[in-house]
């Protein structure tokens, strides 16, 4: 089962571009003391050498597991510019 994924935790790298955190969560879920993270939680905007920043959000998410309404985020979830979410070590989540 994967783990739950929250705020401050990563989307990988894509591409060439560096990795980025979560900067947005749950305002009413918390795991491990830090708001859950849900599918359309965004990261960290990313560049590289001659190429702009572009915006990336989590688009993967649990099909049974909702927190206020979305799908709850994991590791191994898609971002929707590429890579994937890495979460927390402590909990798992469907």
């Amino acid at each position: 089962m994967p783990t739950a994924a929250r705020l401050n935790d990563k989307g990988t790298q894509h591409d060439g571009y560096c990795e980025t955190v979560i900067i947005a969560g749950s305002p009413t879920v918390f795991i491990d003391g830090l708001p859950a993270a849900r599918t359309g939680d965004p990261l960290t905007p990313h560049a590289k050498p001659e190429h702009p920043p572009h915006p990336r959000k989590i688009a993967g998410g649990s099909a049974t597991v909702f927190i206020d309404g979305l799908p709850a985020a994991r590791t191994g979830d898609a971002v929707d510019c590429g890579g994937v979410v890495i979460g927390s070590g402590t909990v798992n989540i469907g």
